[in-house]
């Protein structure tokens, strides 16, 4: 019961907007840390309903575990939609990130002999359209946290 007043108010708080890709992976840590504690406390939900079955008049009990399993779920289907969109978010600035960090390398090792740039307009033009896309879709997902 205080586990899922408390899970309760920290789903209705929602989830923070992270700024860097740090924060995202922190943010996708809390979110494994709650829908982690949602999975242990269904078992002593479940564990509560067998207990209570077991009772000669047990029809208090059951209302209440039934009453506790509809909190419950809506609890979990905030937990789960968290983890739907932080996955997503991470995976999306991950990608970002390494498609910035390859274009660097390609650029820094795309000189020749005399120092100037030897790469193609193309590919630069076809990276760059690639990493404005992924970055628009991490902004997007940012934004619909």
């Amino acid at each position: 019961m205080p586990w899922l007043t408390g899970a309760e108010v920290k789903s209705g708080e929602g989830l923070t907007k992270p700024q860097t890709l740090d924060e995202a992976n922190a943010m996708f840590a809390s979110v494994s840390a709650f829908d982690a504690a949602c999975l242990k406390n269904i078992k002593l939900l479940q564990d509560a309903a067998d207990a209570a079955n077991k009772m000669t008049t047990h029809k208090e009990a059951d209302d209440e575990v039934a009453a506790l399993k509809e909190r419950y779920g809506k609890v979990k289907a905030i937990s789960d939609e968290w983890m739907k969109k932080a996955d997503t978010l991470v995976k999306e600035w991950k990608l970002l990130d390494n498609t910035v960090t390859e274009l660097n390398s390609w650029v820094a090792k795309d000189r020749d002999e005399d120092g100037q740039q030897s790469f193609s307009l193309e590919k630069m033009e076809s990276t760059l359209g690639e990493l404005k896309n992924i970055f628009k879709e991490k902004e997007k997902l940012v934004e619909n946290l």
